[in-house]
């Protein structure tokens, strides 16, 4: 059996991290989160020379402080989990800041191999980098690479060989130079740790020096956690006062201060710049333009969601046959009987209405990353945030806002990446009316079923509305954050600072590969979650059985005149068992709320399911019609909403709306607690998005919608 090496990818975001990951691993990778926090966990597998290495890939994260989850998870995995090796990698481009990350990683006394991607857009920049210079001075491999091209790879792969069998190869020689009192306080500190045995296993130069910086994290640490009492506390202090003294000023800035020195003089003669107006630099002075820059987002988020319904519909129309023609076979293969009716009106009905909308999320996340890739998204991020500002946020809410789009939880979960702490609230409080990708199967479907594919001036009206659907979301989520503001919070927002990267090819893999993840976790909660709750539908809508009603509806059956008449009565006692079953009688109770914006009993029901997830909207819809359709035509769940007389286009419309804006899924709302540390959001935010949901929806259909609907003749 071949033995298992752990390596570790540490890098700053946007550095391609990522792309040397996938290319390392392929598709043998495993996605979780790191026990106790909400920062995703990524880990590959890589065969090479007969060792097999599981490659984890760190959090993007500029430093190794406390500042953020990532930094502390990223420290964590390289001080208790010991991998062989860190391969740092940088962007070639602006080597100063990327090194920032790597004198941390030298503290560590850690293996390091350094990656210098991304060199081509270095020399476009002017940058003509010595690395056989950078490697005698720093004493560790230094490995040129171009990552979405592929160059380097294979030297990474060597490298990476050579270091797991000799790892002194990769040891740093050079050390942090630091002013002499500074350096006798971290000296004095790490004597008294390395005295102690609980310590045997850590870094104690390294947690001498956090300690001495500030890092509230390492200090509880080592008195929390390893029992470190008075002594050191005292030790510490007096280190920290000592240095304050003789040097004029705090550790921390101080230690910065040094750490920048000590890269200035290892690129001392290292680098040589000439600079150049890069191609980038000319593409950013239009699509970052005062003007300019927001028309040519809108217009490139308009071209999206034109090209989610153009591209997808004949492969919606491919899946929609497929599970027609299953129900169709199944069903005629046995006879009437409960496990037909839970196979084919629960379960294939069901999934099979969610699982129709997979080529749609497929494109949605195909586009997003080949955005991603390319660098427009940091240029995005710029634009928005002069759209922020007015509102109480800024661009750093742009990424949690935009992973909202995928899903809420992520979208949360990411805001931890914002210092502020109101920011961070405003931004969680704006989320849940994001458009998450669960919504984008109901907006599909009744856009396919009411909105005709026409043409306003040159765009699709169906990508028209959908879009209108997107801007709704995120113009309520503007209101919402002026409110809070209002309410809840004072005080300026943060001024926003961000870096944008090098516009780069997208490569091919990396989209492919962003996309499969997404779709896999799409494809396997409809066949967990959404299968779950299709049956739990499946047995509300068909219990408690009513013998005396099929008694009386078998005699009416049997004395019916022709067959026009008997399917008549068909359709009526399926409609009559619907409405008496448990899930009938729940729908009949809040019916009076929904009435008046033009939804009736089932329409209750399939919104009440969409808390468990918002596309099972769609899959409890495609029950109540496939339980209803008592002439066995495996009509498509668009056919049937048309023929339905509760639905027009402004009741259609209406629904999409009250989908977008009403409370988000049920596994939002634990996770809402533990980044706000309260119940109090989650219950604000269930009865705001409620409210909000059922005000507009009312304004929608009684006041906007009929008027709005003839002037488009739609």
């Amino acid at each position: 059996m071949s033995e298992e090496i752990k390596i570790a990818l540490a890098g700053n975001p946007n550095a391609g991290k990522t792309t040397i990951f996938n290319a390392l691993t392929g598709a043998k990778q495993k996605v979780g989160n790191y026990p106790g926090v909400t920062v995703e966990r990524k880990e590959g597998f890589l065969r090479l020379n007969g060792y097999f290495i599981r490659v984890v890939d760190l959090p993007g994260t500029y430093s190794l402080t406390s500042y953020s989850p990532e930094e502390v998870v990223a420290r964590r995995v390289i001080v208790e989990e010991k991998p062989a090796v860190v391969v740092n990698i940088i962007d070639a481009s602006n080597l100063e800041r990327n090194l920032y990350l790597t004198m941390q990683l030298f503290e560590l006394g850690v293996p390091v191999v350094l990656v210098l991607n991304m060199i081509d857009d270095a020399e476009k920049k002017g940058l003509k980098i010595n690395f056989k210079r950078l490697e005698k001075k720093i004493g560790v491999p230094v490995i040129p690479t171009i990552g979405h091209r592929g160059i380097g790879f294979d030297k990474l792969k060597k490298v990476l060989k050579d270091v797991i069998e000799n790892p002194d190869t990769a040891k740093p020689k050079i050390f942090l130079s630091l002013p002499k009192p500074f350096q006798e306080e971290v000296e004095r500190l790490t004597r008294f740790l390395s005295e102690k045995p609980e310590l045997s296993d850590y870094p104690v130069f390294w947690l001498a020096l956090k300690a001495i910086e500030g890092d509230e994290d390492i200090i509880n640490f080592l008195v929390r956690e390893k029992g470190l009492g008075k002594d050191f506390l005292a030790l510490l202090d007096k280190a920290r006062q000592k240095i304050r003294k003789d040097l004029g000023e705090e550790p921390e800035p101080l230690l910065a201060e040094y750490r920048y020195r000590t890269i200035q003089e290892i690129l001392k003669d290292v680098v040589k710049y000439h600079p150049q107006k890069t191609l980038s630099d000319r593409i950013d002075a239009i699509v970052c333009h005062r003007i300019f820059g927001i028309p040519i987002f809108l217009g490139i988020m308009l071209l999206l969601f034109q090209a989610v319904f153009s591209w997808s519909a004949p492969f919606m129309d491919l899946i929609n046959q497929f599970f027609s023609w299953l129900g169709e076979f199944i069903g005629s293969r046995m006879g009437d009987s409960f496990l037909k009716s839970l196979i084919v009106d629960g379960i294939i009905a069901g999934v099979g209405g969610v699982l129709v909308f997979l080529p749609q999320i497929l494109i949605l996340f195909f586009l997003i990353s080949l955005l991603e890739d390319s660098g427009y998204m940091p240029r995005a991020a710029f634009v928005v945030d002069r759209l922020l500002k007015p509102f109480g946020l800024n661009g750093k809410s742009f990424v949690p806002l935009l992973s909202s789009f995928a899903c809420n939880i992520p979208g949360i979960m990411a805001t931890r990446t914002i210092e502020n702490y109101q920011q961070r609230l405003l931004t969680i409080l704006a989320a849940p009316f994001m458009s998450c990708s669960a919504r984008l199967p109901i907006y599909t479907l009744l856009i396919a079923a009411f909105i005709p594919a026409k043409k306003v001036w040159i765009f699709n009206l169906q990508g028209l509305v959908l879009l209108a659907m997107y801007l709704t979301g995120l113009l309520v989520a503007l209101i919402t954050v002026v409110l809070a503001r209002l309410l809840f919070f004072r005080g300026q927002p943060s001024p926003f600072l961000m870096e944008l990267p090098p516009y780069r090819f997208p490569t091919l893999k990396n989209i492919l590969l962003q996309m499969w993840n997404r779709s896999v976790l799409y494809v396997r909660k409809a066949g967990t979650v959404i299968l779950g709750i299709s049956i739990v539908m499946w047995i509300l809508f068909t219990f408690p059985l009513n013998p005396e009603l099929s008694k009386d509806y078998k005699a009416l059956k049997a004395n019916a005149p022709n067959k026009i008449i008997l399917e008549q009565i068909k359709r009526e006692e399926a409609a009559e068992k619907l409405s008496k079953s448990y899930a009938g009688h729940f729908g009949r109770l809040i019916e009076p709320i929904l009435k008046p914006l033009g939804f009736d009993w089932r329409i209750g029901i399939a919104l009440t399911s969409a808390f468990a997830a918002k596309e099972v909207l769609v899959a409890t819809l495609s029950q109540i019609y496939a339980l209803s359709d008592v002439e066995g035509n495996e009509v498509s769940l668009i056919e049937h909403i048309k023929k339905d007389p509760i639905f027009n286009t402004v009741t259609a419309i209406g629904l999409m709306l009250f989908s977008l804006l009403m409370v988000p899924c049920m596994a939002t709302l634990p996770v809402i607690k533990m980044e706000t540390g309260s119940w109090r959001w989650p219950t604000i935010i269930v009865a705001w998005t409620l409210s909000v949901a059922w005000l507009v929806t009312f304004i929608w259909v009684h006041f906007i919608g009929p008027s709005l609907v003839a002037l488009l003749r739609i």
